[in-house]
């Protein structure tokens, strides 16, 4: 947040600080985001949201948990005090014609075209924050990835892969 001398600065509000903390320690523990939206849900969590836009403008909302604002926050770097910029680029051959948004691709941290670390005071170090970037991108659903350690009768569940193709 910006201070009233135009200094940044942690959410002033510790309640909402405990949150941030709180969410970056269960999704940690639990080592994916549905773990972690879970137990928010269970535990009848709420997380602080800033409005940007409309007549609440700056004013912190405690509002339910949902996968979208769970997963911007864990992806956002300024939460370990870093600035970034051209993370979100435009791919001409994906934009669709007369869908405004369309073709924006997401490029890793170190692939920005600017990326300042230690820029904004933090709620985790950029050491952390990679360790979470590596665990959500091990989390992936695809073929290159092992995937999130699931739940079920097998003993390495998603663990083994085939050692001549590399399959799970």
């Amino acid at each position: 947040m910006r201070g009233p001398h135009g200094d940044d600065q942690l959410d002033p509000d510790e309640q909402a600080q405990r949150v941030v903390h709180l969410i970056l320690d269960v999704f940690e523990q639990q080592g994916r985001l549905h773990g972690l939206l879970r137990s928010l849900v269970s535990h009848e969590s709420r997380l602080p949201i800033r409005s940007h836009f409309g007549p609440k403008r700056g004013q912190l909302e405690w509002r339910r948990p949902c996968r979208m604002t769970l997963q911007t926050r864990l992806h956002h770097p300024i939460y370990a005090g870093a600035y970034r910029w051209g993370d979100r680029q435009v791919d001409p051959r994906k934009q669709q014609p007369g869908r405004r948004n369309t073709g924006r691709t997401l490029n890793a941290a170190d692939a920005c075209e600017v990326l300042m670390a230690n820029r904004f005071p933090a709620y985790m170090t950029w050491e952390r924050f990679e360790a979470i970037e590596k665990r959500w991108s091990h989390n992936r659903a695809i073929a290159a990835s092992l995937g999130a350690p699931r739940e079920g009768p097998s003993l390495f569940v998603g663990l083994l892969s085939c050692g001549r193709g590399g399959r799970r």
